[in-house]
């Protein structure tokens, strides 16, 4: 450290009176889709966006799939082995879960597992007959019970059960759970900053919800606690289980701002692992064309959509807009879009991957001649944290409340393209500029870069780190994602 930054690091040191409490982010990456790094602002709008492009990776290719393939299905990353859970219908009855692998997300192969065969031929079905779920890798679940779904059976004696495996391909562990019918592509996942299992489910109250419970560790593979339903809702006649409607708080449900009618057809939350404190739902939006003439809502279309919250109960369905939407009438996705559980890291972009199909909801999958719809499985390719960004569409400004950081450099998720431009400035609690860290300061930032690192003259962030300060950012037809310290 030279005399300057010693001087600097001293001025700075000295109490600030009035502080308010920083709000603690260490090195921890921050996203700006809510307000809570939102101080003041001026000349800036939240924005979604949605995937930057997609294209179909799987279609209908074995006998087991000539009917359908998706509308629901899973993905994660095994040490750079992508695995791929998806449904497939063939003919009548209930549908199957298939299984498939990747090395690039966009390549995927269908390995004969023996495992289930069908008209005497190997296949690359796991489950034989699969009533919803998505499939999850559970970090504190023993190794014989490392991949664990959902699934819902209705008929008689029919439940919500958890189903575990060793490896996800092996499934013979079945877990009674929860004595009513969700059929929907239920979630189930270990959220660390609870410390407990978290599950969004399908309901109805009156129509289609989403509601979502906790679940302690030690109580994951036994009948879980319920609340009381106002009302019991024996959708499917009193042979059959119940749906859920009441004894969960809901936590996703249409309003006023949607269409009627329509409801939640697939909750779809997940904790996004790249940041902190940041959940994202996209949760299916299901806008019924015959309500008058059903008892349950069966006909039309669907279409993804984009909620964000900070703990993963309040949402905030910000706009209505699509996340992805319909394809162009007659494509494989141009009826219905249902994002799929998992997400992939593949460098500074997310893969995601959606089931599409060109058959409305209720037609029982096929044309109005009859034939099987067209239907696959898409890539949905997403920027790094750039789910939601705030934009300034010409000058705008941002300043966030106190935080207190650890590490020697200020990165940025940022694009000015361009003819935009950003600055930064750091700020005590009363305001003032720091000396050193100035917008004047900054060096220009011209980039469209994932980590971008903001420089000051002469200066340092580390000599900031452990202190109360603010960031002042000054933007210019800038879409702003993230910061992070590091």
């Amino acid at each position: 450290m030279n005399r300057r930054q010693f001087l600097q690091a001293a001025a700075i040191a000295a109490p600030l009176a009035g502080a308010r409490s920083p709000i603690e982010i260490g090195g921890r990456k921050q996203l700006f889709f809510d307000g809570r790094f939102v101080e003041q602002s001026r000349g800036v709008k939240r924005v979604t966006n949605p995937p930057v492009r997609r294209q179909p990776v799987l279609f209908p290719a074995r006998e087991w799939e000539s009917t359908h393939i998706g509308s629901y299905l899973s993905v994660l990353d095994d040490d750079g082995v992508y695995k791929l859970w998806y449904m497939s219908f063939a003919g009548k009855g209930l549908p199957r879960l298939c299984y498939a692998t990747s090395t690039d997300g966009v390549n995927w192969e269908r390995p004969e597992l023996g495992l289930v065969e069908y008209r005497g031929s190997a296949t690359n079905i796991v489950i034989a007959a699969f009533r919803e779920g998505c499939v999850m890798r559970d970090p504190v679940a023993p190794p014989g019970r490392r991949y664990k779904t959902l699934m819902s059976l209705g008929g008689k004696g029919g439940t919500l059960r958890v189903l575990a495996s060793a490896d996800g391909l092996h499934w013979k562990d079945e877990y009674p759970v929860l004595p009513f019918h969700a059929d929907s592509m239920n979630v189930l996942f270990w959220d660390e900053r609870i410390r407990k299992y978290a599950a969004y489910l399908r309901g109805w109250n009156p129509l289609r919800v989403a509601p979502r419970t906790e679940i302690e560790r030690e109580r994951i593979l036994s009948p879980w606690s319920t609340g009381k339903a106002e009302n019991v809702r024996e959708l499917w006649g009193a042979s059959s289980p119940p749906a859920l409607s009441t004894e969960f708080p809901t936590v996703l449900r249409s309003d006023e701002r949607d269409p009627a009618p329509c409801d939640i057809y697939t909750p779809n939350v997940q904790l996004y692992p790249w940041a902190e404190d940041a959940y994202f739902a996209f949760p299916s939006i299901f806008r019924h064309t015959k309500r008058a003439t059903e008892r349950i809502p069966l006909s039309g279309v669907v279409e993804t959509q984009l909620a964000v919250s900070r703990d993963g109960i309040l949402f905030d369905r910000m706009d209505r807009r699509p996340y992805v939407g319909l394809g162009v009438e007659g494509e494989a996705d141009s009826r219905n879009a249902y994002m799929g559980y998992g997400m992939i890291r593949r460098g500074d972009e997310i893969y995601m991957y959606y089931g599409g199909g060109a058959a409305d909801h209720g037609a029982h999958l096929v044309t109005p001649g009859g034939k099987p719809a067209a239907s696959a499985l898409f890539l949905a390719v997403q920027r790094l944290d750039g789910f939601v960004s705030m934009d300034a569409e010409d000058e705008g400004e941002i300043i966030t409340p106190l935080v207190r950081f650890e590490g020697h450099e200020l990165q940025l998720n940022v694009d000015t393209g361009a003819m935009g431009s950003i600055g930064v400035e750091m700020q005590d609690a009363e305001g003032r500029p720091v000396k050193g860290f100035t917008e004047a300061d900054c060096e220009p930032i011209i980039a469209n870069d994932v980590g971008h690192v903001v420089q000051w003259k002469g200066s340092d962030a580390g000599l900031m780190q452990g202190r109360a300060m603010r960031l002042r950012l000054t933007m210019r037809r800038t879409k702003l994602y993230a910061f992070q310290f590091a």
